[in-house]
């Protein structure tokens, strides 16, 4: 029990990378809604139109790779912001599940207004450091969104190992047939 005290006692929110990172981004989202009043864009939003602005004919994979969002998420996502003029999906012509985005003439004016505003948005998060600070923060930052690319893209693989092993186990272990209610054959000549 005293060991259970002492971790509790030891434990600050204070110093939580956990907390500290779920704070700033609470300031992050602010900064940006901030800037962002009167266009209705949310941050995934801006994300998709970003990227697609960058790249686009992406397909919605490389929009999930690209932006970090869940594959349901972007797909429910597109759909609407399709459906709101902002995009267009078109079957790629070398895989018919697959969709590529582009951008609507509408979509392509609010990706020009919204860019300058996500930049203020990011100056003002950026504000809050000592100029000093700021090259390191955003390498941090990097670092740690590879460290989650990474990690999406091991648990990726070792599921698929995963599904490859249980495969060869299966193939492996021969069926184990019910035994049969019929008497045994009599052998010939018995």
């Amino acid at each position: 029990m005293a060991s259970d005290k002492t971790d509790i006692d030891a434990y600050s929110l204070s110093e939580s990378p956990g907390h500290l990172l779920h704070r700033a981004q609470q300031f992050a989202a602010d900064r940006f809604a901030g800037t962002m009043a009167g266009t209705r864009l949310t941050q995934r939003q801006f994300a998709v139109l970003s990227a697609t602005s960058a790249q686009e004919g992406l397909s919605q994979t490389e929009l999930v790779n690209m932006t970090g969002i869940d594959r349901s998420t972007l797909a429910e996502l597109v759909a609407r912001m399709e459906r709101n003029g902002l995009l267009v999906r078109e079957k790629l012509a070398n895989d018919a599940r697959a969709n590529a985005i582009r951008l609507s003439d509408k979509g392509r004016a609010l990706v020009r207004t919204a860019t300058s505003r996500a930049m203020e948005a990011d100056s003002a998060i950026l504000d809050a450091l000592p100029k000093s600070k700021r090259a390191s923060f955003l390498k941090t930052l990097r670092r740690m969104a590879l460290a989650l690319e990474k990690g999406e893209k091991n648990s990726k693989k070792s599921k698929q190992n995963k599904q490859k092993q249980a495969k060869k186990l299966a193939l492996a272990i021969p069926d184990q047939a019910e035994p049969s209610s019929a008497p045994p054959k009599a052998g010939l000549g018995l």
